[in-house]
């Protein structure tokens, strides 16, 4: 966990923090690229200024403050947005996009093949996850494929899944790019890397524990699955996950290797 954290704040020093807003966060990464973080959702919404216009990636819900959204940008760039794009349909990263199109924003659902990005397909947390790939800043916004503020959620496609998204944004700028998780700290790919390493131990160690016949209330308490957990906890939280969740993790990673060995 300690160089999962070292990798991320380092990472982070990259980026220049400016205050535009009090309840939006905004990180420079450059001229042409900021992030943008809602105090109450916590979702990375990208900002990227290209030739074809101003693009905005998963902008979040929440009427009080999409206008607040809006004049941070406008305080920016000092021009509207132009099109929206999305890392994937969950509501905390597609719930501004009505209030943006009525701006005069268009939204692309299509590839994207434009924008200086590259675009690629996956499925891991959803049926349908977006990668996309700014050549000029060098980043990457994953989406919720990575989250370094939360246990991983790769139940749409599996372990398979899983990894091939991950492999997906390796296979993406170089080993200098930024990472952008659907939410939590950018990051930089050796960080990706130990995400997934934790991941694939989780995943193993459930498998073997649920094997053995071991209820989902028994895997809870044993010690190398609770100490598994706490690698994902980049922020040193506390409690990083609650009862409910923490349960809901183990339970849903065993259907998802029962699914593995599901001839349907």
């Amino acid at each position: 966990m300690k160089l999962f954290k070292t990798l991320a704040a380092t990472a982070l020093l990259l980026l220049s923090c400016v205050a535009f807003s009090a309840n939006i966060q905004v990180q420079t990464v450059s001229q042409q690229v900021h992030i943008l973080t809602g105090k109450d959702y916590g979702t990375n919404i990208g900002l990227l200024d290209t030739p074809d216009g101003l693009v905005l990636i998963d902008p979040m819900p929440g009427e009080a403050y999409l206008a607040e959204l809006e004049k941070t940008i406008q305080a920016i760039y000092h021009k509207p947005v132009t099109h929206i794009i999305n890392t994937h349909a969950h509501a905390d990263h597609t719930g501004g996009n009505a209030f943006f199109v009525s701006q005069g924003a268009q939204l692309v659902t299509s590839a994207i093949n434009r924008f200086d990005i590259a675009h690629r397909v996956v499925k891991s947390h959803t049926g349908t996850d977006n990668i996309y790939y700014y050549k000029p800043g060098n980043v990457i916004f994953a989406g919720d494929v990575f989250d370094t503020s939360w246990h991983p959620t790769f139940y749409a496609g599996g372990v398979a899944g899983f990894n091939k998204a991950i492999e997906t944004i390796l296979s993406l700028g170089d080993e200098q790019s930024l990472v952008v998780p659907g939410h939590g700290a950018a990051a930089g790919k050796a960080a990706l890397r130990m995400f997934r390493k934790n991941t694939l131990d989780w995943v193993s160690r459930v498998r073997t524990l649920s094997t053995q016949g071991l209820s989902v209330e028994q895997i809870m308490t044993d010690k190398t699955v609770i100490d598994l957990v706490a690698r994902f906890n980049s922020q040193d939280k506390s409690p990083f996950l609650p009862r409910k969740a923490y349960k809901r993790f183990v339970e849903r990673t065993i259907q998802v290797i029962e699914h593995e060995h599901d001839p349907a």
